[in-house]
């Protein structure tokens, strides 16, 4: 009896030591995924090139696209610095809990940028900024306009359903 008992105890507790040793650590919104922003900027920069391009920075992210500080980790991203082209890039991780709130900004720069506001003197820009893609997982997200040099919105979706998989 005292084997079985110790056989069975035996058993438990290395079933116990597989389950807590077993796990991947989780975000707070269930994500077990970290991505590099950079890897993602470059992964879909190879389905929309971004001609003349610099870097997203702390002015463009708040005084273009409006989105606030508080509610960013990090980003990385890349915007044309043609007047006419409308390519741009932009990947960010939302502070912790500020995912939805990060989204609302993204769209509502999208909306400024599509109806007539920004580019109202660029017709094929505002075309391209009215199909801009705004995905979301977990606390990441990534905001993507084609460029008005014959980039396929297809081709993008695909390249950003492989960086954030």
């Amino acid at each position: 009896m005292k084997k079985v008992f110790s056989l069975i105890l035996a058993l438990s507790l290395a079933a116990l030591a597989f389950v807590g040793c077993g796990g991947e650590a989780k975000d707070v919104s269930g994500d077990t995924k970290a991505y590099n922003l950079s890897d993602i900027v470059t992964a879909v920069e190879q389905a929309n090139p971004v001609s003349n391009a610099r870097d997203v920075d702390d002015n463009f992210i708040s005084l273009d696209m409006m989105i606030t500080a508080e509610n960013i980790a990090e980003y990385a991203g890349k915007v044309s610095n043609d007047q006419g082209n409308s390519a741009l890039i932009v990947a960010i991780k939302a502070a912790e809990g500020k995912a939805a709130e990060v989204k609302t900004e993204l769209e509502a720069y999208k909306a400024s940028i599509s109806t007539g506001g920004l580019y109202a003197e660029f017709a094929d820009m505002e075309t391209m900024a009215k199909d801009a893609r705004i995905v979301a997982k977990g606390d990441y997200l990534v905001m993507v306009v084609a460029n008005t040099q014959g980039a396929d919105y297809g081709e993008i979706d695909k390249a950003l359903d492989e960086a954030l998989k």
